[in-house]
């Protein structure tokens, strides 16, 4: 058996050893999930014609709370626009792991996806505390190239600013450039919104937009010209440029470069 036949017997079992849902269905609900002191942290989701997301967790239950060394793993998939579209979720044993190619649950769908882990025994956390699941995404290009993403920020059940984040780009990959922003605000009134900037590496305010608005759950990729028409002209013969975002209701931005080849890389401000 060749490595791609073996790789698709791997996520078949994947899928065959866990619950897969549709649409809204799911054993628990997120604001269950955070209710209970382990809020899922979000990341950005692609499975179109050029990349497909895998999401990877250790059930570190089995390291960290020996009395109660088995866990469950849930996982809700949301398009661009914050509409659940899949949820998966499957019980992890002893050192457990979870490998989900996420486009044999929601194929053709980019948005957010959102993770949590949760001890299977009666594991207790201290009031006030919380447990944020680590994992992490693999972003897999038609072309060979792999992309890695961790977790950063927990999903929210309240509104929140999100202070400037910015980062450096390679103005001859200008073109190719953008940034990803992902709603990571459960709250009905948790629209995301704010504003990027074009900025020199001296400091300077090359020019200022409005980013789109995203709706709870959702998440847009924005490229750099998209946003800006005129920044190959501002940045000028500039050997970099920053793009900066803050806003409200937003996990702290990811930039991007996508090359005419296929080749996608993404990587957390």
């Amino acid at each position: 058996m060749d490595k791609v036949d073996l790789r698709k017997e791997e996520a078949a079992l994947s899928l065959n050893d866990g619950l897969v849902a549709q649409g809204a269905t799911a054993d628990l609900g997120i604001a269950d999930a955070i209710a209970r002191g382990y809020p899922p942290s979000v990341l950005y989701l692609r499975n179109d014609e050029v990349v497909e997301t895998e999401v990877c967790a250790f059930n570190y239950f089995s390291t960290f709370s020996k009395d109660f060394p088995e866990a469950e793993a849930h996982v809700w998939l949301f398009d661009g626009a914050g509409v659940q579209v899949g949820y998966y979720r499957k019980d992890l044993g002893l050192n457990g792991q979870l490998q989900l190619k996420t486009s044999r649950v929601c194929p053709n769908v980019s948005g957010t996806v959102a993770v949590t882990l949760l001890p299977k025994g009666d594991a207790k956390i201290r009031s006030g505390k919380r447990v944020t699941t680590g994992y992490y995404a693999q972003y897999f290009s038609q072309q060979g190239a792999v992309a890695l993403s961790h977790e950063r920020e927990p999903v929210t059940a309240t509104t929140f600013p999100l202070p400037a984040w910015a980062q450096t780009y390679l103005t001859k990959f200008i073109e190719h450039s953008g940034v990803i922003v992902v709603n990571s605000c459960l709250a009905a009134d948790g629209v995301a919104s704010g504003n990027a900037r074009l900025v020199a590496l001296n400091g300077a305010v090359l020019a200022e937009q409005r980013l789109p608005a995203i709706p709870p759950m959702g998440g847009r990729r924005l490229a750099t010209l998209e946003l800006f028409p005129e920044a190959k002209q501002l940045v000028g013969s500039a050997e970099s440029f920053a793009l900066e975002v803050s806003g409200e209701n937003m996990a702290s931005p990811f930039s991007y470069y996508q090359f005419a080849n296929g080749k996608f890389s993404l990587h957390h401000f």
